[in-house]
């Protein structure tokens, strides 16, 4: 800024006015910022994407490529006719459109028939897709052939069931037969909350259930498709990973190696969560990186050993085209999750620029992946997954070419302490800029920061780094020829000193801080404020340290909701102050635990059922609670009871469906089992009703209209 404030004034002493002055300097930075269009590209087609998901209604057909072809007319009359402006004005419309147009197209390749209501016991047949193995039972996916009582064109393509007893004998392709009761995708615990239903839309899963029989073989798979000879080796590869790496550490060893987090206990997943390691179960970035990695520095080392070939051949190249077969086969191996998708898109332009001897770590190379990404999957620009990811690569890439940009580069020769040295410390930054990264997707989503998440990361992470991975990675070159076993060992050994030490990181003070949900506005205030830092190249990137105050305000002013209301007022839950802190009074600690959990985290509560109070005065037909601003909720029970709680309360949720008397008579905010129904859940905050849906629009995955007593 300084050097900015220099030049501005060079040009006024040269004879210009102190605005022209002003003026020229901004236009030389957006000089500067015009040629580096292609790194905010993949923002652009994230805004038209999020745009077309939040709608209320579905666009009409045609709108998405007529406007793209519009921004893309403009573009290139603005080229022809040197208008730079309209050219990067159209130009961004274009990406804009682009997403747009991209997301309407996806959601219409998966369209697909969704349950209504839930489902008395019916007999599901079809083909076996998957099977997620858990401690307490089996989850199939189910591409449906058939659902006893169900006409074709209402039957969903696929649903997902979950099995709770004895596991069978069906495998991935195999036609098979389940007596299941099916629900609709539920929407979200409360209103702007996270959208499982439009997760499922795209995934093309119109219901879910639970089965009472679980998956019973009535014709074997003769000759299994890709699909489910891909699903049985990662399920055969899972097994046995799990079995020789032991117990404690197993299912952990066979997450990092195959995807399957369904194996990994629910304490191992909070005690990672807990302490900023939540990272080692997606794989992402750090997996395929350091499999591709281990994969390219062990070619090249091998083919080194040969002076003829490391003379006459590019065994450089040959690595890195090495290493791509090999990410290429581990992306299979994890079941191509989003995350792994992105690590690999990355990994593979990374190795693509060594074959054509071009710069392999930049920006560039980071806004080409999430371009593709984007382009496979559009969807996944709202899923916590892959904000988090790319904003960890982005901000360390940036860092890095900073950092060369300084010439502070390693000098080559460096002693073995100096090594050692530059590999902790480069730890150090990796661990300290990812936390910075990932902190605030992790406070907005989660609610929750890991205290000791830095430390953790900097103690195991040179554990995995150069131990865990690489013996999973010769693991696996190995199991063909079933030498593997040793070292699964080490693997296991590796993650139970892992799991040991980031117990005792758990069981600090304080390892966990629980943290309100921030205002929308205020979470994108502070990744606007890490994009421009990373991205600008002008001088006023560092603006962007101004949003960061701007954020920190909103989220302390922020008003938190006062009551919530779960689907089909089954759940209800009033904030409330305590002498031990914040507290959130439940209409019951059995019913819609998972709601209940949703809502504490919201409000920053650690989500412990047990530890929240019920509803202060409960009677037979009727419960209340004093709302925070001194009013009073009522759930009443019968048409009496609601009609009394009229009378006395300024909020009443009546789980019937009420008498037109009754919802003519009340003067206190009513709400019904039919408006609960055709609006979702809602919360209250001071004294306004929010709904899902009012943010949901009347989309394929939000059954509007649908709803009936």
């Amino acid at each position: 800024m300084i050097g900015a404030a220099a030049g501005t004034a060079k040009r006024w002493q040269a004879g210009d006015t102190l605005p022209q002055a002003i003026v020229r300097t901004a236009r030389d930075w957006a000089g500067r910022e015009a040629q580096r269009f292609l790194l905010a590209a993949p923002l652009f087609m994230i805004a038209g994407i999020a745009l077309w998901l939040f709608l209320p209604r579905d666009p009409p057909a045609l709108a998405g490529p007529a406007l793209l072809a519009a921004g893309i007319a403009g573009w290139w009359i603005g080229s022809r006719r040197d208008r730079q402006r309209l050219r990067l004005a159209c130009r961004m419309a274009a990406f804009v459109m682009l997403g747009f147009t991209l997301i309407d197209l996806r959601s219409a390749s998966v369209a697909a028939p969704v349950l209504t209501r839930e489902t008395p016991p019916v007999t599901v047949e079809g083909v076996l897709e998957e099977i997620e193995k858990r401690d307490s039972g089996r989850r199939y996916t189910v591409r449906v052939e058939r659902i006893a009582a169900f006409a074709p064109e209402r039957t969903p393509k696929r649903v997902r069931i979950t099995w709770r007893g004895r596991p069978t004998s069906a495998e991935p392709g195999d036609r098979v037969r389940l007596r299941a009761v099916l629900s609709p995708p539920p929407p979200p615990a409360l209103p702007g909350g996270y959208d499982y239903a439009r997760q499922l839309w795209f995934e093309g899963i119109g219901g879910v259930g639970y089965s009472y029989t679980g998956a019973r073989v009535i014709e074997e798979a003769a000759r299994p498709g890709l699909g489910a000879r891909i699903e049985r080796l990662r399920e055969a590869v899972a097994d046995r990973v799990q079995r020789l790496s032991g117990e404690t550490a197993g299912g952990l060893a066979a997450a990092l190696v195959t995807g399957k987090r369904e194996r990994v206990p629910e304490e191992i997943v909070e005690r990672l969560r807990d302490t900023g390691l939540a990272h080692l179960l997606a794989i992402s970035g750090l997996h395929m990186g350091l499999v591709c990695g281990f994969l390219f520095f062990g070619l090249r080392w091998l083919l080194v050993r040969s002076e003829w070939l490391a003379l006459e051949y590019p065994i450089k190249k040959w690595a890195a085209a090495g290493a791509l077969l090999g990410g290429a086969g581990y992306l299979v191996l994890s079941g191509a999750p989003i995350s792994a998708q992105r690590a690999f898109v990355m990994a593979a332009i990374t190795f693509t620029a060594i074959l054509f001897d071009r710069r392999a770590l930049s920006l560039r190379n980071v806004a080409l992946a999430a371009l593709v990404v984007l382009f496979i999957r559009p969807e996944a620009a709202v899923s916590a997954g892959f904000q988090m990811s790319f904003m960890a690569v982005t901000i360390l890439v940036a860092a890095f070419e900073a950092w060369e940009r300084r010439g502070s580069g390693a000098a080559a020769g460096a002693t073995g302490a100096g090594r050692t040295g530059r590999f902790f410390g480069g730890l150090f930054m990796t661990s300290l800029l990812a936390g910075i990264a990932t902190a605030p997707f992790a406070a907005y989503h989660f609610g929750r920061v890991a205290t000791w998440g830095l430390p953790a990361n900097m103690a195991v992470m040179p554990l995995v780094t150069v131990i865990v991975m690489p013996a999973a990675v010769l693991g696996l070159l190995l199991m063909p020829l079933g030498l593997d076993g040793p070292l699964w060992w080490i693997v296991g050994r590796g993650l139970e000193i892992l799991l040991a030490v980031t117990g005792w990181f758990e069981d600090l003070p304080h390892a966990v801080q629980l943290v309100p949900q921030p205002p929308f506005l205020a979470f994108l205030l502070v990744i606007g404020s890490l994009l421009v830092l990373c991205l600008s190249a002008a001088p006023w990137r560092l603006a962007g340290l101004l949003l960061l105050p701007l954020a920190a305000l909103m989220a302390q002013s922020a008003v938190p909701p006062d009551a919530f209301i779960g689907r089909e007022a089954r759940q209800v839950g009033v904030r409330t102050p305590t002498g031990e802190g914040l507290r959130l009074s439940l209409l019951s600690r059995r019913r819609d635990r998972f709601s209940a959990e949703v809502w504490m985290r919201t409000l920053g509560i650690d989500p412990v059922i047990r530890d929240q109070p019920k509803f202060g005065e409960c009677d037979a037909p009727a419960c209340s609670a004093v709302l925070p601003d001194g009013g009073r909720l009522a759930v009443a029970q019968s048409p009496e009871a609601a009609a009394q709680a009229c009378r006395e309360a300024q909020v009443v949720v009546y789980a019937g469906w009420a008498p037109e008397a009754l919802a003519g008579s009340c003067d206190a905010l009513l709400l019904t089992a039919e408006t609960i129904a055709r609006g979702g859940p809602a919360l209250l905050t001071r004294g306004r009703l929010v709904t899902s849906a009012q943010g949901r629009g009347c989309r394929p995955w939000t059954r509007c209209g649908q709803a009936a007593p």
